[in-house]
């Protein structure tokens, strides 16, 4: 029994000068790289203050062969504050943040939307063709998700699972109108109509029978490859090149469209984090799957916590998309048969491939917060957020998960500028603040990221997916809110919707401002949605245009 205290003793010992020499050189670096910058703006050289620019402040550390933040708001967490803070979650009065037991309570407090699959395959365009038909034209990158045989669907499936926001029970319906759930919004037939694999790939898989040409608004929609002459929207948005989309999956799993180039970030759809028979459960079932969405172009991985990287997800997906990853990311996806990778440290930046996607780039952001899937691999890998930018300006900022530091984001404004149309911020996950601090930011401080960032508007997110924090699980909605109000920015503000799709008008040019009071040719009736004015609800659907 000595013996057995006595090497505990050791081991706590060795954990401890092990943790002091990290603090004390994470604290070293600093302190110099502080030093130094203070140094470069009270001389006023130029090129000293280049030098000692955020990307060389915040630059990628590392220490005793781990990553580290380099910020002086992070507290470095041990394992044994680790297991005091279980220790507290296990004996708490409330272990289920609030969470009703009642499912049809859950699902009209917590409720899900199914994502406008219209408006993501881009099937609501219509062709003029200068005579009395009207005739569809197909998305040309309209192919599912994942590898190369499409998410296994053969020619005869004509339905697909989707979730009731009304009851939370799943539901086998068939892509039509017409056997719609009630709870559904009706989408139109010209979806299924119009949707097909693009010329040249093996299987002409179909997403419905189309042996009917004729929409439910009583359009004929026969499939064409005639040259289009002109194009309108029948679903009243901007064309797919003048507009960007949203859809939370949930967590920091997020869809998004980008003048027709597809992103998914952090992907998870599985209803439980670990596998299928552990870890924490899902609230609500995800609104989708990934096999529902259009092929992903390229998927943002912001870390490897188990809640921003699922491995089934990782195996559906597999070369089928890029991964754009921070340092250390790309040998697990090497185990996992994955090639088509771009690696990037904090303030990298790469141009996206193809003469479709000239001017977009991804810049790889500093975040603060850790990494690791298990015990013995905490902070192998970095952690990091992303910009998307077009002709050299912020388009979508994904933070992924982060603490808040002012250096840091109005560091990135400082780098890349102000005006991002969109910035993904998470919002939830921060109770008790002792401990969760310095890793994930509160309503308020999200808030305050927008404002460093200079962007135009805030979609709160990671929230109320699963129950990994103490606060009321509708907590950050209500929060964000009140912080939005408090800071005059309650039209800029909006916690997300599971499924929910949301579409913001974006012109590349510069002169003329997306979401601006300009674009009057994109202006809706106004129409309050949660409490934020500009944001407004197209008739009939549950799809939102900012």
């Amino acid at each position: 029994m000595g013996a057995k205290i006595n090497a505990s003793i050791v081991v706590i010992a060795i954990y401890s000068l092990y943790c002091g020499y990290i603090s004390t050189a994470r604290w070293s670096a600093i302190k110099r790289r502080s030093l130094r910058a203070k140094c470069a703006k009270e001389s006023g050289d130029l090129e000293t203050l280049q030098n000692s620019s955020p990307e060389d402040q915040f630059a990628v550390l590392v220490v005793g062969g781990r990553f580290a933040n380099p910020f002086p708001e992070y507290r470095a967490q041990g394992i044994l504050e680790f297991i005091v803070w279980k220790i507290f979650e296990v004996i708490r009065w409330n272990p289920r943040a609030g969470v009703p037991r009642d499912r049809v309570l859950l699902s009209e407090l917590l409720p899900l939307f199914r994502p406008d699959f219209e408006v993501l395959f881009d099937t609501g365009n219509v062709v003029v063709a200068g005579d009395s038909d009207v005739k569809t034209e197909s998305n040309p990158d309209l192919s599912p998700s994942g590898n190369a045989s499409p998410i296994g669907l053969t020619s005869s499936v004509t339905s697909a699972v989707y979730y009731s926001s009304d009851t939370g029970s799943s539901t086998n319906i068939q892509l039509d109108s017409s056997t719609m759930a009630d709870s559904w919004t009706p989408i139109s037939q010209r979806y299924v109509a119009s949707a097909r694999i693009p010329t040249g790939s093996q299987d002409a898989h179909s997403l419905s029978d189309t042996s009917s040409n004729t929409t439910s608004s009583g359009l004929h929609s026969p499939i064409t490859d005639e040259p289009a002459r002109t194009i309108v929207t029948s679903t009243g948005l901007p064309p797919r090149d003048e507009r960007l989309t949203i859809t939370w999956i949930g967590q920091s799993c997020i869809f998004i469209q980008c003048h027709g180039i597809n992103f998914l970030t952090d992907p998870l759809f599985c209803a439980r984090i670990i596998n299928s028979y552990i870890g924490p459960k899902r609230l609500r079932p995800s609104p989708c799957q990934l096999e529902h969405l259009p092929r992903i172009d390229f998927v943002l991985v912001s870390h490897d916590h188990p809640d921003h990287l699922e491995e089934d997800a990782v195996r559906k997906i597999g070369n089928s998309a890029t991964w754009i990853v921070p340092l250390g990311l790309r040998r697990y996806l090497a185990r996992k048969g994955i090639y088509r990778v771009a690696e990037l440290k904090w303030w990298d930046k790469i141009p996206l491939p193809g003469k479709e996607r000239d001017g977009w780039e991804i810049a790889c952001t500093p975040s603060m917060h850790w990494s690791g899937r298990h015990l013995f691999d905490t902070n192998k890998t970095l952690w990091c957020s992303f910009l998307i930018l077009h002709n050299s300006r912020p388009v979508i900022f994904h933070a992924g998960d982060t603490g808040y530091s002012s250096e840091l984001f109005q560091g990135i404004s400082q780098v890349y500028g102000t005006g991002c149309e969109v910035a993904l911020v998470p919002c939830g996950a921060y109770s008790p603040r002792w401990h969760l601090q310095p890793q994930h930011v509160e309503p308020a401080e999200s808030v305050q990221i927008m404002v460093d960032l200079g962007a135009k508007r805030l979609i709160g997110v990671h929230w109320a997916t699963f129950i990994l924090s103490d606060e009321h699980y509708l907590e950050p909605k209500q929060k964000l809110e009140q912080e939005a109000v408090a800071a005059g920015l309650q039209d800029a503000v909006w916690a997300a919707d599971f499924g929910r799709t949301v579409v913001v008008p974006y012109r590349s040019s510069d002169e003329v401002g997306s979401g601006s009071d300009d674009d009057a040719v994109f202006r809706l009736p106004d129409a309050t949605v949660s409490g934020v004015g500009r944001l407004r609800a197209l008739e009939g659907r549950h799809t939102l245009i900012w």
